[in-house]
């Protein structure tokens, strides 16, 4: 039975959190988060990173499979005379490769130092095309090479991170190198990628 002091009593009242308490939630919530996020920060830039390496390269080898192709449509390889060698409006240009076709028309390839230029491609080298009067940029962020490549019987052509060795006994073979910087996604550069081919001349 109930007693009539117990009904005198103030009902019972649920204590909620205190200050404390949720100061120290708040301490903990913002510290998670904050480490999730710079998580998060962390892996995106790692992604980055993996992206512009992985365009680099695809560019590099997408360049160097063009130039064998086009030798192995050519008749004949030589060094470039420097008067097939445009005078470019910035830079200095080196003539590396020069692919007579069956037409006897001239393929022209060349890099170009742009590291004292304010130019829109990433230096400090650009290789470029040249063909009936059309000057084309192939590829840039062409970057010097520690070692020269060693030619046996062959003409070595070319500077800085673009060299063809021309085979001085029928003038058919040719091996190419192309080395190009590798930079993460704020431009920095990270390393550097070098990638040869060999290829042959089949037209006569």
């Amino acid at each position: 039975m109930k007693r009539y002091s117990d009904s005198l009593k103030p009902p019972h009242i649920s204590a909620g959190f205190t200050i404390v308490e949720l100061l120290v939630a708040i301490v903990i919530t913002t510290i998670m988060v904050s480490l999730a996020g710079f998580g998060l920060v962390a892996m995106m830039q790692v992604n980055q990173k993996a992206a512009s390496e992985t365009a680099r390269r695809t560019n590099l080898n997408r360049s160097l499979d063009f130039i064998s192709d086009e030798i192995r449509m050519a008749k004949a390889l030589n060094q470039p005379v420097s008067s097939l060698v445009p005078t470019p409006s910035c830079g200095t240009a080196t003539g590396v490769l020069d692919l007579t076709m069956p037409d006897n028309s001239h393929v022209v390839y060349y890099l170009n130092d742009v590291s004292s230029c304010s130019s829109l491609w990433a230096g400090p080298a650009t290789i470029h095309r040249v063909s009936g009067g059309n000057d084309t940029l192939l590829v840039d962020a062409i970057a010097p090479i520690a070692t020269v490549p060693a030619c046996s019987n062959a003409t070595i052509t070319g500077s800085e991170g673009f060299y063809a060795c021309i085979d001085t006994t029928t003038n058919h073979l040719a091996t190419l190198y192309l080395n190009g910087k590798l930079t993460d996604a704020y431009g920095k550069t990270i390393d550097s990628y070098l990638v040869s081919s060999q290829a042959v001349a089949r037209s006569q």
